[in-house]
């Protein structure tokens, strides 16, 4: 089974990026995430065996960490500007997401990442960018949008399973990480 790592979004910091969203929504090539789907990911472990999911569970159960809040501040995008395929919610601030993230990586030391750890919350994928004008568009987004700065307490993660679907991915919630 595919699995990965995140932490839930309040209903009101989905809202905000559902607002945000709306403004790609119309623009050919651009997959906007359900809102349902919206999380921000701590680790993506790919696909685990069934029999090392207690294991797993077992591992993340060691965590111990504070509360913490964090809050959405600004519009980005991967890679970069001349191949967009992400655009994500930058949350913040860094820290106490990356002292999570290094206490994952310490009990879950077999799955290793594939890029540096980035705190953001995508919302749309861009398949490819048809036009100059649409191109514009998502740059204009990015500049010029100004995102409400909503404040959020992050006191546990959880642990999903992904099921890719031909209209986009099911996320089943496995396990639930409260805060020490």
């Amino acid at each position: 089974m595919r699995l990965f790592i995140a932490i839930d979004l309040p209903e009101g910091v989905k809202q905000i990026i559902e607002d945000i969203k709306a403004c790609v929504k119309d623009i050919k090539g651009v997959k906007p995430v359900r809102k349902e789907n919206l999380h921000l990911t701590m680790k993506f472990l790919g696909e685990v065996d069934d029999n090392k999911v207690k294991v797993i569970i077992t591992a993340l159960s060691q965590i111990k960490f504070n509360p913490f809040k964090l809050s959405i501040n600004k519009i980005g995008f991967f890679p970069n500007e001349k191949r967009i395929r992400v655009l994500w919610v930058d949350a913040g601030p860094i820290e106490p997401l990356k002292e999570l993230k290094q206490e994952i990586d310490q009990v879950l030391p077999d799955y290793k990442d594939d890029h540096p750890f980035s705190s953001h919350l995508t919302f749309a994928r861009i398949k490819y960018i048809a036009s100059e004008d649409d191109k514009k568009k998502i740059m204009e987004l990015i500049t010029n949008k100004q995102v409400e700065k909503k404040e959020f307490l992050v006191d546990k993660f959880k642990l999903y399973k992904s099921t890719l679907m031909p209209e986009g991915p099911i996320y089943e919630f496995v396990k639930v990480f409260p805060n020490a």
